[in-house]
């Protein structure tokens, strides 16, 4: 594991691990709708995306890029990390008010 975080840094390695449980929660998806009716992909792959996102960061971070290249990767980290904008609206409104959006 100390090498694994030397070699890529602190992010970079967190977001391997945040990838890998996004992406087993995605697979796991059929198992456990058979068994016990969880449904589990959109969670799973939202998960998985916010580890491309983390890592994507990390690799501005470490690599430092200029110019149009770093506006690329900036475009592709906020496009992955929008879907998760809802989850924290609601948070943060429910955190203020104590009620559920939309109730």
């Amino acid at each position: 594991m100390k090498r694994l975080i030397t070699k890529y840094g602190k992010l970079i390695t967190a977001s391997f691990f945040i990838m890998a449980i996004g992406i087993i929660a995605f697979l796991l998806t059929p198992v456990l709708y058979s068994r016990w009716g969880i449904d589990s992909d959109l969670p799973g792959l939202m998960i998985a995306f916010t580890g491309v996102a983390l890592l994507i960061i990390g690799m501005i971070r470490r690599n430092k890029p200029h110019g149009w290249k770093l506006a690329v990767l900036i475009i592709i980290a906020v496009l992955l990390l929008l879907p998760l904008v809802p989850l924290v609206v609601s948070l943060v409104y429910y955190l203020i008010t104590g009620k559920a959006l939309g109730s």
